[in-house]
């Protein structure tokens, strides 16, 4: 059965503009046309757009929603409005996940969870709490390390595309040629940017010279170096940042952020160098350079 724009207005309590516009933009439904270019509608159609309505309806945003399949729009609806601890069940259902090697059910949590909930909500309450159990686990022999680098390079693929280069002041993150963990850096440049911050991830194992080169040629106002591991050489790790310390340009700040940063900003000694403990502490540092 086949339903006319009016009427699908009436059955799914939207205007024909809304519908019309939720198409164009978002490809919400793709409605057939007769011979004159009519559109016509199906029933699923009129299903989905009331989903939409209704998702919409409680704050979600409908470019978000437009992504979502009919399944998991009608599992959105069903659940009750985020509480305190809503977050930590989410962790708790991804955990779940992973011990159970359901892998596509893993992703599937990190994908909604990054198209529903606010950027620096998902860093601070989903993504780095989750990362963190998962090493801890990893360590007392409760999960494989290949459950590890899954969970870590998932959290990175949904990572890049929530990153938009804001016009905001540049910061740099990178690792040194000694620190191959990547998950410390991405999470910092995704909470940059969700507090408007131009952050730029210039990856993993990066020599000085380059780091110091790209600073110059971008313009950069920080530089941010992940040091999570805390058996990295230490004596490198200083000489290092003495590298960047003599060679960034006057002004811009250099930031050590990991388990690591804060015994080698100690040792650096450069009123330039400080070291950042927590992604929370990082996000007050972000709002001060925006």
């Amino acid at each position: 059965m086949k339903h006319s724009i009016a009427a699908v207005a009436r059955m799914a309590n939207l205007s024909p503009d809304v519908i019309r516009s939720w198409e164009r933009r978002y490809k919400i439904v793709e409605p057939a046309r007769n011979a004159s270019g009519v559109r016509l509608y199906s029933d699923e159609d009129v299903a989905r757009l009331t989903l939409a309505r209704e998702a919409t309806r409680l704050g979600h945003p409908i470019r978000h929603v437009a992504q979502l399949s009919d399944e998991q729009l009608e599992e959105l609806l069903d659940r009750k409005p985020v509480e305190s601890g809503g977050n930590l069940e989410v962790v708790a259902r991804l955990l779940d996940a992973m011990h159970a090697h359901d892998l596509a059910t893993a992703s599937q949590i990190l994908r909604v969870a990054a198209l529903l909930i606010p950027v620096r909500e998902l860093v601070l309450e989903i993504l780095a709490p989750a990362l963190r159990e998962v090493g801890r686990q990893w360590e007392h022999g409760d999960l494989a390390i290949w459950q590890e680098h899954f969970l870590s390079n998932e959290v990175l693929g949904i990572a890049g595309p929530l990153q938009q280069l804001a016009p905001g002041p540049r910061v740099l993150f990178a690792t040194p040629p000694f620190e191959r963990h990547s998950f410390g850096i991405g999470l910092a440049a995704l909470l940059a940017a969700a507090r408007g911050v131009a952050a730029c991830n210039l990856g993993v194992m990066v020599p000085a010279a380059q780091v110091i080169a790209a600073a110059r040629q971008l313009h950069a106002a920080a530089v941010v170096i992940g040091m999570t591991h805390e058996a990295l050489p230490k004596e490198d790790a200083i000489e290092y940042v003495r590298q960047l310390d003599a060679g960034l340009p006057a002004g811009v700040d250099l930031v050590l952020g990991g388990t690591a940063g804060a015994r080698v900003a100690a040792s650096a000694a450069s009123p330039r160098v400080r070291s950042i403990a927590t992604l929370e502490e990082f996000d007050a540092l972000c709002v001060r350079w925006r």
